[in-house]
């Protein structure tokens, strides 16, 4: 009788059943996450399958039979299998892509190790990541100077509007001698707008001007073609949002651009080719990496990518509109076209202030076991939800009424405290 590794027994059942899946609660079974946790923050570090966990474990056990075969034939042999690939999911050459740890390593690699002379700046925007710009800081410091990196302040409008962001952004550049870069995000995270990078990307060419993409959410988000949009540099975690295991994040590089670029780790690849150099940065568990692969396979069990793109961009929309009108508050853009998997909804009207934003933020945490991220933004409080296949709109109907009941809470006490 043939028998089968769980991992494959798993997927081989999956693939069966495909055609009665539907999204929502019913994939709920094929994920870790504990019954009585609602995951409306999975934007922040993703959630790999259970097929994907097994596979992870098969890649730990490889390496645990035979450790000098696997670190010194067959890693590179399934890396290269990846990124083959991997970069058919993209539509990018497969030497044009490297792997990292997270966006984190990835944009540290590219920002330390351009060299700029003293009269070129890099532009970035204050929706930037906080990694970004503490790294943008550091090098301000370190390698270039703080004249040479300058922020640009995007509002409500101008972040919902390209002709109107290129606009603000080339007021900037006239004032400013020998923009040399400029970093941007795919899709922010707090607040989470999905950008034009393509017309972007294009437009800055035309101007000599370099783009560094922070695509932190875009892979397994939505559609990413590489080959189509073009950016010089490009970094973009697989484990938010395309189901594999914790962390790994695509670098990519324009093929003249890589002779420039280097990990932030020196090790035996140095002076060798740009794949050699990012491949060996010493002992290290690969399994995160390898179960890209397997995050890929189990996608398509579900669905196809299209389709599961459809439910998570219609869901956030809905829960945005859903929690808007429970709150009688409003969205930060109705324009579907800058929403992608995670939407911005103005928090009720009595949380405006900081100090009120945080102690909703802990209550909820604390009381509920809810983690929803919040920010101030152009002078009003919002809350960024995230949209998932195992998700249904009623698990964020049932959020939207535990922060309406936490917010009363807050009014009675201070109502209280100020009796007193």
């Amino acid at each position: 009788m043939k028998t089968f590794p769980f991992a494959s027994l798993f997927l081989l059942l999956l693939s069966i059943c495909s055609s009665a899946q539907s999204f929502g609660h019913s994939l709920l079974p094929l994920f870790s996450l504990d019954p009585s946790y609602v995951n409306v923050n999975h934007g922040s570090y993703g959630s790999a399958s259970k097929y994907v966990q097994e596979k992870l474990r098969e890649y730990q056990m490889k390496a645990e039979l035979n450790p000098d075969r696997w670190y010194r034939i067959d890693i590179q042999l399934e890396m290269n299998k990846l990124r083959e690939k991997l970069s058919a999911y993209v539509n990018c050459d497969p030497d044009d892509l490297v792997i990292v740890d997270n966006a984190s390593a990835g944009i540290n690699s590219i920002l330390k190790s351009l060299k700029f002379r003293s009269n070129e700046t890099i532009l970035y925007y204050n929706v930037a990541y906080g990694m970004v710009k503490l790294t943008l800081q550091y090098v301000s410091t370190e390698i270039f100077t703080q004249e040479q990196i300058i922020q640009i302040d995007l509002d409500h409008q101008t972040i919902q509007n390209t002709e109107l962001l290129l606009k603000t952004t080339q007021d900037a550049i006239r004032k400013i001698a020998n923009v040399k870069l400029i970093v941007f995000d795919h899709i922010s995270s707090l607040p989470s707008i999905r950008f034009d990078v393509g017309t972007m990307i294009k437009y800055f060419r035309g101007q000599g001007i370099l783009t560094l993409v922070d695509g932190a959410h875009a892979l397994g988000g939505i559609e990413l073609d590489l080959r189509k949009l073009d950016p010089d540099f490009y970094v973009t975690n697989t484990h938010k949002w395309l189901y594999t295991q914790r962390s790994s994040c695509l670098v990519y590089v324009r093929k003249d651009l890589q002779k420039l670029i280097h990990p932030i780790i020196t090790s035996f690849g140095y002076l060798q080719s740009f794949q050699s150099e990012f491949f060996w940065l010493g002992t290290r568990d690969y399994s995160a990496y390898l179960t890209i692969s397997d995050a890929i396979d189990f996608r398509r069990t579900i669905a196809n990518e299209s389709e599961i793109f459809a439910y998570n961009h219609q869901l956030a929309i809905q829960t945005g509109t859903l929690l808007a009108q429970l709150w009688n508050s409003s969205t930060l853009t109705t324009d579907e076209r800058y929403i992608s998997t995670m939407n911005n909804i103005e928090l009720p009207a009595f949380i405006n202030t900081t100090e009120k934003m945080n102690n909703l933020y802990q209550k909820l945490i604390n009381e509920h076991n809810i983690f929803l991220p919040m920010i101030e933004f152009d002078k009003k409080f919002y809350c960024r939800i995230s949209a998932q296949i195992y998700m249904e709109l009623s698990d964020y109907e049932k959020v939207g009424h535990i922060v309406l009941n936490a917010v009363s809470t807050m009014k009675l006490r201070r109502t209280i405290t100020n009796m007193n």
